[in-house]
């Protein structure tokens, strides 16, 4: 967990809107925190409270108490993700910021898709120094069997203080991302324009999930840089589970100045307690029942069953039966998560057909978007957020 935003001292300035604009966002991180259960179950929210060692540069080593909330919307089109932090440094000051980002998805063309996003912004500290970020961002997206490759326009505008102070944003990456086995590995590689700041940055992050432990890495180096710093940088974290809802995370690093959003350059360990708030749970299905085109009565969820078939081209074709219905939709570990629409099939069924590697996946179904289901076929097992979702193999 990264200590909040620390920006330089050197331009005193009332706190503006800016600062009361991160306690909405802070104020509405909460809200979305307890409002959770009211989502469907592809929401999850949690809420990190520790203690971080933390030298920026240029400043004496502090120490600060942290809170940290964050909440995740996945729906077919959209996204929503929002956090904010706060620290109570031992000087008494305190450093606030909050982020709202929302995305729109269309709908994959086989293994393209196009994405779109808007983040908004703001952090202050203490009573002299406060930023704030608009951005938006659009991505072209190809997604493989095991992992995807993306490139990625920004543009925007950040400040210090007032809007009077706006520099204009401008910035390009891509994005290469491999999965295998419970490891993730992501590249990549960035040039961005912040006013007369200019910085390229190229990285590299692993994520290794054993069980439910997760550590993950980041090593990077900027250069090119002209008013934003050079060198290399990286982190750590790790997370243990202690029950569904609780965890450890244990963190640090040095991390680079952050034109964009306003951040200096530091170092930090960082150790929390992670609070997890618990999705909505899933009822448990019977058996599947014979599909006749009518649910005759029966409780509609427990006639969708799951079937794989193994295509020549290597392909896997996923073929769900279903009570009547006009969309249905699939996510798991294979499509990222992401929700992908299925076709109907002449028989009444609906079906897609994926390059899926072989190994045990998760998957869960939604349908005519209702709340996210386990289907029948598969084994219910409880994921990394504590909701259930369905396992199955693919030889």
């Amino acid at each position: 967990m990264r200590p909040g935003v620390t920006p330089s001292p050197a331009n005193p300035k009332p706190p503006g809107w800016a600062y009361w604009g991160t306690s909405l966002l802070a104020a509405t991180s909460a809200f979305l925190l307890s409002a959770t259960r009211l989502l469907h179950a592809q929401a999850s929210a949690t809420i990190d409270m520790g203690a971080s060692l933390v030298r920026y540069d240029g400043f004496l080593l502090s120490n600060a108490l942290t809170i940290t909330p964050t909440f995740t919307w996945l729906g077919s089109r959209a996204a929503v993700n929002a956090r904010g932090t706060f620290l109570r440094f031992e000087s008494g000051n305190r450093s606030l910021q909050g982020s709202v980002v929302g995305s729109v998805f269309t709908r994959p063309a086989t293994s393209w898709r196009i994405e779109a996003s808007g983040t908004a912004g703001a952090s202050s500290y203490a009573d002299f120094a406060s930023f704030w970020h608009l951005l938006g961002e659009v991505r072209v997206r190809y997604n493989t069997d095991r992992g995807g490759i993306w490139l990625g326009v920004t543009g925007g505008r950040t400040a210090f203080g007032s809007t009077d102070e706006a520099r204009p944003v401008v910035a390009a990456s891509i994005n290469a991302m491999r999965r295998q086995s419970g490891f993730v590995l992501l590249m990549t590689a960035g040039r961005a324009f912040v006013g007369d700041t200019q910085y390229s940055d190229i990285g590299m992050t692993a994520r290794r999930q054993y069980k439910k432990i997760v550590l993950e890495m980041l090593l990077a180096a900027r250069f090119w840089s002209q008013g934003a710093g050079e060198g290399v940088y990286g982190e750590a974290s790790g997370v243990l589970p202690f029950s569904e809802r609780w965890a450890a995370v244990i963190s640090g690093g040095r991390y680079p100045s952050d034109p964009i959003r306003g951040s200096i350059a530091g170092r930090y360990v960082s150790a929390a307690i992670r609070f997890r708030l618990q999705p909505t749970r899933r009822p448990v299905f019977p058996l599947p029942l014979p599909h006749s085109g009518s649910n005759g009565g029966a409780d509609p969820m427990s006639t969708t069953s799951l079937t794989l078939t193994r295509e020549a081209s290597g392909s896997v074709r996923l073929l769900l039966q279903t009570p009547p219905a006009s969309s249905v939709e699939i996510a798991g570990d294979f499509t990222d998560w992401r929700p992908m629409s299925l076709a109907p099939t002449p028989q009444g069924g609906w079906e897609i057909v994926l390059l899926i590697p072989p190994g045990v996946h998760q998957i869960n179904v939604r349908i005519d978007g209702g709340p996210w289901t386990v289907p029948v076929g598969t084994t219910r097992l409880v994921g990394d957020y504590g909701d259930d979702v369905g396992s199955f193999v693919v030889p």
